[in-house]
């Protein structure tokens, strides 16, 4: 009755799963009837004289025109829907000037795999111009790109095989070495400790996950996805509502997300952009050390370049590339994002009313929360834990089983030593309360 009172609330503030799919050309319609020059595409499956639905696609004018003062990487990832239908939400997300997630494009598709992604990535580079130096796609769709793999994740399988402590710090060494010689001296140290993950780290090419093979194109050193970990999950809860709602919650997030950074350029006192200008503080406190390539993987100035312009008495910030201007950062955010009608203005179009896909029920109780990894997992700082301890019977005083499964039990109570019974079992009739195997006296 509770969960049928809950499932109508829902319904009535959020809208219902299936009728928000009968209306979702017209939610495409008025999306490009407001943002002009943006890119919807929603492509269903003829079944038996009726329509299902399969994908919806959405790059909005705003974004297409941001990208162009970006730089030219991009991160891609994928996330659970965990609606009535289910399905898969793919996202973009580009880095803006103050290297923070600048979202580009979003789909719905049916299934994370080859043939979606790749339906995803051509609308994608269609909407994005083709623009060279794009730094993520498969190969049958732009060849020759360079491609990065999120380290965190990568070591995240690493360590099931390898764990130890040694063995990540050596990994995580080889991946931030910024020039080949030192990522063979890393490796050379974990050949050394353990051959086996030595061999594991060589299958996979250094291009991938090292920055000593990073290249200057993209004026970024990052290793991790966490700009695309970041977007999805802001819409951790957006992911549970009907399809028109959740993809409405996505638009008003990234208009007031624009609205926003805006504003906030006219606070900024310098002429880069807080987050660069943080990096290159602390660059110039570490005046002893100096990296081979950081300056031309990051972009920033090295403490090597910044402690000569000191000497020669220059501006740092002149040599700071124009991406992480604060004029850039300006022109990416001048674009609009513009609200659009109530549901009720919405125009209704020709096309047929399109149904649902199919409900995949998975076996066992839905799950709302990705499941941890086990490094990930964080201990309680209020319960003590029972690790250590040792199981002792409170009927035999013997260790190794509790009083439920103790093999002396029948033994004790004929002996007539007191027992204690389980919380919340009954006694007997006999005993009119009395502990099993005590003796009642007149």
């Amino acid at each position: 009755m509770a969960y049928r009172a809950k499932t109508h609330a829902s319904d009535e503030v959020a809208g219902s799963f299936t009728k928000q799919y009968t209306r979702i050309y017209d939610y495409a319609h008025e999306l490009l009837e407001r943002n002009p020059g943006s890119t919807i595409k929603v492509k269903v499956e003829p079944f038996d004289g009726k329509v299902i639905f399969q994908r919806f696609y959405a790059c909005l004018k705003a974004c297409k025109d941001s990208f162009l003062s970006c730089r030219p990487i991009i991160g891609l990832d994928g996330a659970f829907l965990k609606g009535q239908h289910h399905g898969e939400l793919l996202t973009v997300v580009a880095r803006d000037a103050n290297d923070q997630m600048l979202p580009l494009a979003y789909a719905i598709v049916e299934v994370e795999n080859k043939d979606t992604w790749k339906w995803f990535l051509e609308l994608l580079i269609e909407d994005l111009g083709g623009r060279d130096g794009l730094r993520y796609a498969a190969e049958d769709v732009i060849l020759g790109v360079a491609q990065r793999f999120c380290v965190r994740h990568l070591y995240a399988n690493f360590r099931k095989k390898f764990p130890g402590k040694n063995l990540k710090r050596l990994m995580w060494r080889a991946a931030t070495a910024t020039h080949p010689q030192q990522w063979e001296t890393e490796m050379r140290k974990m050949k050394a400790v353990n051959v086996d993950a030595f061999r594991h780290l060589m299958g996979i090419a250094p291009r991938f996950w090292s920055r000593s093979r990073f290249t200057s194109t993209t004026q970024s050193d990052t290793l991790v996805n966490n700009m695309s970990e970041a977007f999805n999950s802001v819409l951790v809860n957006t992911r549970t509502k009907p399809i028109i709602s959740l993809l409405e919650d996505i638009r008003l997030y990234m208009m007031k997300r624009w609205a926003t950074n805006r504003s906030r350029v006219t606070s900024f006192k310098s002429s880069i952009c807080p987050k660069i200008q943080s990096r290159l503080n602390k660059e110039a406190q570490q005046t002893k050390y100096w990296i081979p390539r950081k300056w031309s993987i990051s972009g920033i100035p090295c403490v090597h370049a910044l402690t000569a312009m000191r000497f020669l008495n220059l501006n740092a910030e002149d040599y700071v590339p124009l991406c992480f201007k604060k004029s850039t950062y300006e022109e990416m955010y001048s674009s609009i994002i513009y609200p659009i009608n109530g549901k009720h203005l919405w125009e209704v179009t020709e096309y047929q009313d399109v149904l649902p896909p199919p409900k995949r029920q998975m076996p066992g109780r839905p799950k709302k929360k990705r499941r941890l990894e086990q490094w990930e997992l964080k201990k309680s700082t209020t319960k003590m834990s029972k690790g250590g301890l040792l199981k002792r019977c409170t009927m035999c005083r013997e260790v190794g089983h509790n009083k439920r499964n103790c093999p002396n039990r029948s033994q004790v109570q004929e002996e007539g030593q007191p027992s204690t019974l389980p919380q919340g079992e009954p006694h007997g009739p006999d005993t009119q309360g009395e502990p099993h195997g005590a003796e009642t006296h007149p």
